[in-house]
């Protein structure tokens, strides 16, 4: 637990406490960043008492603004507000601030045909490197295919064990998704026919722990930053990459969800199944909390409409 020194240091410290056992560790993660800001603003404007009014609060969200994205604001105070409601149900006199309405602007980068094309290409044609990363030119090939044809969030993805490929019946098993959930992931069987190649290259099969996708550590999966690196590195040499706005996420991995979202929308379509009546069945195949979750997945750009 992080080492408070404000007035609430304790009470903060038995907070943590619970939420370590309540949310998953990226919120308890969170709440712990939340909580350390906030304890370093009360000590720095010499707020002691075990009293919290609207000045410290507003005075705390103020000092985000400049630092941070609309959305990681609204999630820093939604944060502290939970906590504020904590020390009110302990007897404490403090003050709860609204939380911030956020509007949803973000627009994922929709790669087209051309760029995919050039995209998985020079995927492909990664060359062999050092011992330190001797399968590299393996792995990226694999896993871009995977998050294209899957809809696979990167932490799932980079997550998987040999033992959740199931060959024999086409599935993928995501174990610890988002928000500590589980999902069948059924996949195409040319798919289902690379991962085994892909397996077997890899010298994975005999080991049922394996990562799908070792990382440099033994007993680690390849890291996130590697995979964006990698794949920021593909972008340039295809002249794909664009420098983001502040506060954007612009390119990334991530984006490839957005796309087979969009693809399995237009799929359906063409199939005669309504967007409006699909949009259930993929909500699950996604892992998505509520449908709502699914339905901002329908942005996309002009040229793909």
């Amino acid at each position: 637990v992080t080492d408070f020194k404000s007035a609430y240091r304790q009470e903060m410290g038995d907070y943590l406490t619970v939420r370590k056992h309540a949310v998953s560790p990226g919120t308890y993660r969170c709440d712990c960043a939340t909580l350390s800001s906030f304890d370093c603003y009360l000590v720095a404007n010499g707020v002691d008492g075990k009293e919290i009014g609207s000045a410290a609060v507003h005075g705390w969200m103020q000092s985000l603004c400049p630092s941070y994205a609309r959305s990681t604001f609204v999630g820093k105070v939604s944060g502290l507000r939970k906590f504020l409601e904590y020390l009110r149900y302990s007897g404490f006199p403090v003050y709860l601030p609204r939380c911030p309405k956020l509007a949803d602007t973000y627009s994922p980068y929709i790669f087209s045909d051309a760029e995919l094309e050039k995209i998985f290409r020079a995927a492909d044609s990664i060359q062999p490197a050092a011992s330190t990363r001797p399968y590299m030119h393996l792995e990226i090939p694999m896993l871009l295919r995977l998050l294209y044809c899957c809809g696979l969030r990167l932490g799932e993805a980079l997550a998987l064990q040999v033992k959740d490929i199931h060959f024999q019946d086409g599935t993928i098993l995501i174990r610890n998704a988002k928000n500590k959930k589980q999902r069948i992931v059924p996949v195409d069987w040319a798919l289902a026919g690379m991962l085994g190649k892909y397996c077997l290259a890899m010298d994975l099969s005999c080991g049922p722990e394996n990562f799908l996708f070792p990382g440099r550590s033994p007993g680690k999966p390849l890291s996130k930053n590697t995979a964006w690196r990698r794949f920021r590195r593909i972008l340039e040499e295809t002249g794909i990459y664009t420098e983001p706005e502040a506060h954007t996420r612009a390119q990334c991995l991530h984006c490839f969800r957005h796309l087979f979202a969009i693809r399995s929308f237009a799929q359906a379509e063409r199939n005669g199944c309504p967007v409006d009546d699909s949009v259930p069945y993929l909500s699950i195949y996604l892992g998505h909390g509520d449908m709502n979750g699914t339905e901002k997945y329908l942005k996309f750009s002009s040229d793909m409409f």
